[in-house]
């Protein structure tokens, strides 16, 4: 488990890549002083058999912090992501703003993807919510970016494209062109 303390005033911007290597990642985030705010990212990119178990729990013990976690995950073969995530507003939290969200694009029939996200909110004056989607490759899309002439490797690589593009975005820029690279490696095999 990564213990991650984020202090007063402090902006932390933490970029996770997963392609395969581990089986669990667990990170512990504490927004411990006031004006205390994190970016949590993390691109998931499984394939074969790749099975992973994401857990992140990030705790806000004081007021004005402020969390983004975004998780997005493009599943093929066999792999398996499964995510839960916590964000837990103390008491006495007052001004915090919360969000968490997971999406995960499978792209076979045989690739599973599963994504809970907790509140757990000890505070009124606050700001939270979360949203998850677990879903396939969209046949309308991919027929519509076919019948223009694009094979379907080439759609599917639109589409997976399109939609991790806003969170390799937020990444720091040297971390923009690993992920990028990682991504094009993960499209060609």
């Amino acid at each position: 488990m990564q213990k991650i303390v984020v202090k007063e005033n402090e902006h932390l911007i933490y970029p996770v890549v997963w392609t395969g290597e581990e089986s669990e990642l667990s990170f512990d985030i504490k927004l411990s002083e006031p004006g205390a705010t994190i970016t949590f990212l993390a691109l998931l990119l499984g394939k074969d058999e790749q099975t992973l178990d994401l857990f992140t729990r990030v705790e806000h013990a004081s007021q004005n912090t402020k969390s983004e976690v975004i998780v997005k995950s493009v599943l093929k073969d066999f792999a398996s992501v499964n995510f839960e995530g916590l964000v837990k507003i103390d008491h006495g939290a007052k001004g915090t703003n919360a969000y968490l969200s997971a999406h995960i694009l499978l792209l076979s029939k045989t690739s599973r993807g599963r994504a809970i996200p907790s509140l757990e909110i000890l505070e009124n004056d606050i700001k939270a919510g979360h949203a998850t989607t677990v879903g396939r490759v969209n046949d309308l899309e991919l027929f519509y970016l076919m019948s223009r002439g694009i094979s379907e490797r080439d759609a599917k690589m639109l589409i997976i494209n399109g939609f991790l593009h806003s969170i390799i975005d937020k990444f720091p820029q040297r971390e923009q062109d690993s992920a990028r690279k990682k991504l094009l490696v993960y499209g060609t095999n």
